[in-house]
């Protein structure tokens, strides 16, 4: 027999035997299936394939990574929208919010009150955000400290604002007030621009990336300088969210050098978030689309492509899946499979492998399904067959007892032949034949 054909029929006729034990154990396969799609609905093992994701200011830094972002998920078939916000504490409030359809957010560091970044999951950081102070060249005083610029007029942006709550804890450690404090004026970055060009502001404050609108044309105003901090390491350990950076001498205008000179600032990162529970395999694909766009994103100038994305504000707690991220890098199922069916890989791993623990050592069992059960088919004829033979020699049988013993025999041999044979179970079937041949020529 060809060996194609061979292994055809053994698959035929192992699978002709399964079916016969599941008609006759329905109700445990049916228990079986039951706890299946159980696992697969607590597992959750297919990702979805759209992304709302949250951020303040329809020119900022944010919208630039998430259209970026943006163009990688599309061509892996995932739909990321955008929503605009008018604070990272607002997006955060939306990403907590049970159906806001928010599942991620960029978040400024450090804005975030403890009992709301613990009701998030933080994928890290994906760009540094200085603390951009500019103070007008026609002050007389000489400003190095934050203690000086609370004696002055002093705009801190939109209240609640990412600006206005980093400003409130940097001057809080040098035990200012800012609320209670008259010299600080609240308002949107542009009027604050707006009146500090007017010269009815001393210094504005702007958290923000060098591409903001309104920090581009103060970097730009001949009227005013950059407030460089002394001391700005102490700043680093007091505060977990706050960094220490260096913006480059005539890194914003070659040709205009400028800032003139090298300058120390503080910064802060910017934090994509997530919604606790967020599909993993969603969380990876949204740390692969933000590693890609910041090869091309101009909020690197600040850092290189090797910086972003990692976790460095720890204020908010960093997701499980993000720490693998880290750790061991992109999942293997990533780089060959689509997303939907790595997806499901790789949360179903791990109860395949339980199956496999299960099933495995009792496939050496009944590996051989249709011997088995063609032998245990055949058990009640081998037994007959067996007290047939003791009653053959056993005794002289009278003649017509001797006739039953032959019709029973014979209805026997019809039974066997009826039966359907399965490969390798050959000897078996003739051994039995012979067995019953000899039997009908005693009782003859």
């Amino acid at each position: 027999m060809p060996e194609k054909n061979y292994i055809l029929l053994v698959v035929r006729d192992e699978l002709i035997a399964l079916k016969e034990v599941f008609l006759e154990n329905k109700l445990i396969f049916l228990l079986l299936l039951g706890i299946f799609i159980g696992g697969l609905y607590f597992i959750d093992p297919i990702p979805g394939r759209r992304i709302q994701i949250a951020f303040s200011g329809a020119d900022s830094g944010y919208a630039l990574i998430a259209k970026d972002q943006q163009v990688y998920l599309k061509e892996r078939g995932i739909s990321l929208e955008p929503r605009e916000t008018q604070s990272s504490i607002q997006s955060a409030t939306l990403l907590t919010a049970p159906d806001s359809g928010v599942s991620a957010a960029f978040i400024q560091g450090g804005v975030l009150t403890k009992d709301l970044a613990e009701r998030v999951e933080s994928l890290g950081s994906v760009a540094y955000e200085p603390v951009w102070i500019f103070y007008r060249k026609d002050l007389k005083q000489h400003l190095d400290r934050f203690k000086d610029l609370a004696t002055l007029r002093v705009g801190i942006g939109p209240k609640d604002s990412g600006t206005w709550s980093i400003a409130r804890q940097l001057f809080a450690l040098n035990q200012v007030n800012i609320d209670s404090s008259s010299n600080f004026k609240p308002d949107s970055y542009e009027n604050n621009m707006i009146d500090f060009l007017a010269g009815r502001l001393d210094v504005v404050i702007n958290v923000n990336p060098q591409i903001d609108p309104v920090v581009n044309r103060l970097l730009h105003e001949p009227s005013a300088a950059i407030f460089e901090l002394t001391h700005a390491v102490a700043y680093d350990k007091n505060l977990p969210f706050v960094k220490v950076i260096t913006l480059a001498a005539s890194s914003i205008d070659i040709a205009n050098q400028i800032p003139p000179k090298d300058v120390t600032l503080l910064a802060t990162t910017t934090t994509l978030a997530v919604r606790k529970g967020l599909h993993p395999s969603l969380q990876i694909m949204l740390l692969m689309a933000t590693k890609d766009a910041q090869r091309v994103s101009k909020n690197l100038f600040l850092s290189n492509e090797e910086k972003f994305p990692a976790y460095i504000d720890p204020t908010i707690p960093i997701s499980e899946v993000a720490t693998q991220f880290y750790d061991y890098g992109v999942p293997q199922t990533l780089r060959y499979l689509p997303f939907w069916l790595a997806g499901f890989f790789d949360r179903m791993w791990v109860f395949i492998l339980s199956l496999l623990a299960i099933f495995y050592p009792l496939s050496y069992l009944n590996i051989n399904l249709r011997q088995i059960r063609y032998n245990n088919g055949l058990a009640r004829t081998r037994r007959n067959l067996l007290l047939i033979e003791r009653e053959l020699n056993s005794r002289d049988l009278d003649l017509g007892r001797r006739h039953s013993v032959l019709n029973q025999l014979q209805e026997i041999h019809k039974e066997i032949l009826s039966k359907r044979v399965p490969i390798d179970c050959e000897q078996d079937h003739f051994e039995l034949m012979q067995l019953l041949e000899e039997l009908i020529s005693k009782a003859q």
